[in-house]
C-alpha cells in the first residue's frame, strides 16, 4: 500500500467531528456492500459492547483501511467470503501462537504485518495512540486491543483481496498491495 493511500484515506477523513462521524458511518455501509465477508467479520467484531470511544475508533479505522486500498489507482480488490476472512484470522492466530512460544523470535505478528504494509500499521497506530492518549483513564485498553486485532485481520485480507494487475501471476492469497 503505497502512502497516497493512506494520504487519500486522510483527506477523505477529514472535516469537522460531525461530518467525520456521518462519512465514517456511510463509508462502513458501503463497505458492506462491497466486502460482505470482511464486513460480516467487522461486523461480529466492533460491537457496542467495546464502549463508544473503541467502538468508534473500530469503525474509523475499518473505513480507513478500506478506503486507502480503494483509493489508490490501478488497484482492484476481489470480494472477499466469509471463509477467506476466517482463513485469514486463523493463520494470524496460528502465527501469533507460533511466535508466543519462540524465544527466539523478537518479532510479534503485528511486526511481521508492518513490514508487508508499513504505511497502514503506522496510520493505525498512530490513530490508536491519540485515542488512548485522548481518553485516557476511561477507554478500555483490552477493547482498542481487540479493535486492533481486528484491523490487522482487515490489513491481511485486503491485501490478499488485491486483483493481480495485468500479466502478473500471483498465487491465491500472496498479498499485492
Amino acid at each position: 500500500m503505497p502512502a497516497s493511500g493512506i494520504a487519500a484515506a486522510r483527506a477523505l477523513l477529514s472535516g469537522t467531528e460531525e461530518q467525520r462521524r456521518a462519512f465514517v458511518r456511510e463509508r462502513f455501509e458501503r463497505l458492506g456492500f462491497a466486502q460482505q465477508g470482511l464486513a460480516h467479520y467487522l461486523h461480529g467484531r466492533l460491537q457496542p459492547g467495546l464502549g463508544g470511544p473503541a467502538l468508534e475508533l473500530g469503525h474509523m479505522l475499518a473505513v480507513a483501511v478500506y478506503l486507502a486500498f480503494e483509493s489508490t489507482p490501478g488497484l482492484r480488490l476481489r470480494p472477499l467470503s466469509e471463509d477467506r476472512v476466517a482463513a485469514v484470522e486463523a493463520a494470524l492466530s496460528a502465527d501469533e501462537e507460533l511466535r508466543q512460544h519462540d524465544p527466539v523470535d523478537a518479532l510479534d505478528s503485528e511486526d511481521i504485518v508492518a513490514i508487508e504494509q508499513p504505511a497502514l500499521v503506522a496510520f493505525v497506530n498512530e490513530h490508536i495512540g491519540l485515542t488512548l492518549e485522548q481518553n485516557a483513564g476511561s477507554i478500555d485498553v483490552d477493547h482498542v486491543a481487540l479493535v486492533f486485532r481486528a484491523i490487522l485481520v482487515e490489513i491481511l485480507a485486503l491485501s490478499q483481496a488485491v486483483v493481480p494487475p495485468p500479466g502478473h501471476s500471483a498465487s491465491d492469497g500472496e498479498a499485492l498491495a
